[in-house]
């Protein structure tokens, strides 16, 4: 066996020396600074992120019930906003109607009124032209029977006037 084996040889790897105790406090000092410096704020900061969290997420819930009760009373204002609207427009047809007939009614009563005055007035101008007419055609018609008779048709027709006009 060469010399620098049998040195090789007498060292057992499981055994540890002093480079390994040197190693393990610098790993345990850094360690330590680590764990007392640097921990704490990350700790802190994710705490606190989640403290926010936690907070968003009662917020959240809070908002969600706050915005389904007020879904809720809109949904129940607009219900009762179109039964009123519903209500009212059912009233102004009703009146509307009611209008109606009330108009419809008097225009039937002026136009009835109208008919029965136009129809008294033409009876009335009716009988005038044929109390007219009879006036008229009375002398004529003796006149013309007096010349179909053969009389003097100048005694009767001056007769037939004047009677005519006295009876007017």
């Amino acid at each position: 066996m060469p010399p620098g084996t049998d040195v090789v040889a007498q060292q057992n790897f499981l055994i540890p020396n002093a480079t390994f105790f040197v190693e393990l406090a610098i790993f345990m000092i850094v360690l330590g600074v680590i764990w007392f410096f640097v921990v704490p704020p990350i700790r802190k900061v994710l705490e606190e992120r989640e403290k926010r969290v936690n907070e968003t997420a009662v917020t959240a819930k809070e908002a969600s019930e706050i915005f389904a009760e007020a879904e809720a009373r809109y949904n129940k204002a607009l219900e009762k906003a179109r039964a009123e609207a519903a209500e009212i427009r059912n009233q102004a047809r009703a009146e509307g109607r009611a209008i109606l007939d009330e108009l419809r009614g008097e225009a039937q009563q002026e136009a009835d009124q109208i008919v029965a005055e136009t129809t008294a007035h033409l009876r009335a101008d009716a009988d005038q032209v044929a109390a007219e007419l009879r006036e008229s055609v009375e002398p004529l018609a003796h006149d013309l029977a007096d010349r179909m008779l053969g009389k003097n048709g100048r005694t009767r027709t001056s007769a037939g006037h004047q009677r005519g006009q006295g009876s007017s």
